[in-house]
């Protein structure tokens, strides 16, 4: 008799999963082992206050907090931690180490976004209060920032994963040229092959203040004339995947045939993932300090991880771009096949694409940070009518399978369908040995990045996403009854206004 209860029960269930919505929302993508790593956690000093400057904490007086750190972790019973790196641009980043460090939280105190110091001076730490609780198993630790994040593992928004594989063609000559006022695009992913897309030799940023691999701007990388490789701490930026030059020709090509981009925009290279396309939260803030130090007027992030909770430390260094007027375009994300194994298909696949649901970061940070822009790809829906004479004239859109989407997160769609009469949501990739068509939220957002330097750069209104939205709704159609920034409302549901581009 106790068997019909529980069949009973499991049949309740099965059905409340199938057919409810509510039951749904309580849907959350845990975090598990292999999103991040265990041993290790991000933390970011507090300046101090010399006279008139606010200054970083030098790497001395840090070694004695983490000392003081340790003596009250050991009077509690716990692991003892050290510091396994700095941010080689930025010595308030530090990657801590220890046994289970994730399950350590650290709490730190907030701080507003505008008073850290570039990077590269030093004063005496600030004061502030170190105890730890047992009961949470945290660690009160005034002197950092927020408090410590997981190094989260991140990816690059594929549909399917990609052979590593490159084509092989002969070199060619980088001519990278100087401008006075450069607007800087700056690309945190896998690095750039300009062999195997020599349209941008010229365009590549000069670093007017490093010469004769000298550390002249004191920033703490020599010989950084073009950027950097944070995966390897080192100035090569050779792209050993593709993903990176693929996602800058996405965005050079909105800026062909510009002149005003020809002679000012310029791409700073922030190699941050590394052959199999796999990066770290912590080579990424460090790249966006980076960017923020050389004065970038837009970062274009094409990747992401999957966690219930926001980071706040990623939050904070967002808000610092905010504060310095630089606008952060990424991805809204892909599939996350283990997640979606992992309910035994009771839940339809669709409902994991929704960012209310399942969160991806950063781009689920465009509901709370206004220097955020969360893209994915959209294209017309099955059997869709087309009623127009123009490429975009269907009845109805969705988002691209695979494809994230959210009526509060996600800002831009992208219809990609160009001259080329590539498929709507693919794109040709042309860096492979054996090239194909590839897709991916990662392709989205670089047309996003390109598209709002080439029409509004001259006039670039700055970093707050919906002065940059007012400033592409003000401008005149290329045609007739053809506006850059399009809506539709059969895409309300999925994108914000259902607003969208044309690649």
């Amino acid at each position: 008799m106790r068997i019909f209860p529980a069949f009973l029960s499991l049949c309740v269930t099965l059905f409340a999963l199938q057919s409810c919505q509510w039951v749904y929302t309580t849907i959350r993508t845990p975090p598990k082992a292999d999103t991040y790593n265990p041993d290790q956690n991000i933390i970011l000093f507090a300046p101090s206050i010399q006279g008139q400057d606010t200054v970083s904490m030098p790497v001395a007086f840090q070694r004695s907090m983490i000392a003081k750190v340790n003596q009250t972790l050991r009077d509690a019973g716990k692991d003892t931690i050290s510091i396994r790196t700095w941010c080689p641009c930025d010595s308030s980043l530090v990657l801590l180490e220890g046994t289970n460090l994730d399950q350590l939280n650290i709490s730190g105190k907030e701080m507003a976004s505008n008073t850290r110091p570039s990077g590269g001076v030093e004063g005496n730490p600030p004061t502030g209060e170190i105890s730890f609780t047992n009961g949470n198993n945290t660690l009160k630790w005034d002197q950092v920032i927020e408090g410590g994040s997981r190094n989260y593992i991140l990816t690059l928004p594929l549909a399917k994963p990609e052979s590593p594989k490159l084509k092989t063609m002969p070199p060619v000559p980088q001519a990278p040229t100087t401008t006075e006022q450069p607007f800087i695009i700056a690309i945190t992913d896998t690095g750039i092959t300009p062999d195997l897309y020599p349209a941008v030799n010229g365009w590549t940023w000069v670093n007017p203040d490093e010469v004769n691999a000298l550390d002249l701007d004191k920033n703490g990388l020599i010989a950084d004339k073009n950027g950097w490789n944070f995966v390897n701490n080192t100035t090569t930026l050779t792209d050993s995947n593709g993903h990176g030059t693929l996602v800058n020709s996405l965005i050079h090509e909105q800026l062909t045939s510009n002149t005003w981009a020809t002679q000012h925009v310029r791409y700073l290279h922030l190699k941050t993932f590394n052959i199999n396309g796999k990066g770290t939260l912590f080579n990424n803030l460090c790249a966006m300090s980076y960017a923020r130090q050389k004065k970038a007027k837009i970062i274009n992030a094409s990747w992401g991880f999957y966690n219930a909770a926001e980071s706040k430390l990623l939050s904070y260094f967002l808000r610092e771009l905010a504060a310095t007027h630089i606008a952060f375009v990424a991805a809204a994300g892909n599939e996350s096949p283990e997640l979606e194994s992992s309910w035994f298909g009771l839940v339809p696949t669709p409902f994991f694409r929704n960012l209310e649901t399942n969160p991806f970061w950063p781009a689920n940070f465009s509901h709370s940070h206004k220097n955020v822009i969360t893209v994915t790809t959209i294209h017309p829906k099955q059997d869709a009518g087309h009623n127009g004479h123009t490429r975009d004239s269907y009845e109805a859109y969705e988002t691209c399978k695979g494809q994230n989407y959210s009526r509060q997160y996600v800002n831009f769609g992208v219809f990609n369908f160009n001259l080329k009469n590539d498929p709507f949501c693919s794109v040709w990739d042309f860096t492979k040995q054996t090239p194909a068509f590839t897709s991916g939220s990662s392709f989205a957002a670089p047309v996003v990045t390109g598209k709002l330097v080439a029409k509004l750069g001259p006039d670039w209104p700055g970093s707050d996403r919906d002065e940059l939205i007012k400033a592409l709704d003000r401008l005149a159609p290329p045609a007739p009854g053809q506006p850059i920034l399009k809506k539709h409302p059969s895409l309300e549901s999925q994108i914000i206004a259902g607003r969208y581009i044309l690649r």
